[in-house]
């Protein structure tokens, strides 16, 4: 796999996902979007991209910092950062129990990421 470097590692569950958030700011033609790219290591044919259009990211890309947008999670104000493991955790146990299956092969987009936001409990982040 091309840039295998550049994509994170993370095992929950018995399971082990490389991923990476991308964003590009000077992408004028497609702003505003980011997306999270998905590979789940025991089938490395399968990639899955989870593209946002209301998420708007206050941070250059792989900045783990305190910086992102101010959204609400469940009723309370959080600081929401995709850069970090503990959101793409959400969406990776999100994605593959709801919109594909591990075993899957092809590239696969989800134009849907804001809904899967609001369906994880995240609201007012645009």
């Amino acid at each position: 796999m091309k840039n295998r470097s550049k994509l994170k590692e993370m095992t929950f569950d018995g399971e082990t996902y490389l991923w990476a958030y991308h964003y590009d700011a000077s992408d004028l033609k497609n702003y505003p979007y980011s997306y999270y790219l998905f590979v789940p290591k025991d089938n490395e044919k399968l990639r899955v991209r989870v593209y946002f259009t209301r998420y708007a990211p206050n941070m250059d890309i792989d900045a783990y910092s305190e910086e992102g947008t101010v959204c609400l999670y469940k009723g309370e104000q959080v600081i929401l950062n995709l850069c970090r493991p503990f959101y793409a955790r959400q969406v990776i146990e999100y994605v593959f129990s709801h919109c594909c299956c591990k075993t899957d092969k092809g590239e696969t987009e989800l134009r849907n990421g804001d809904h899967i936001l609001e369906e994880l409990g995240y609201t007012d982040f645009d």
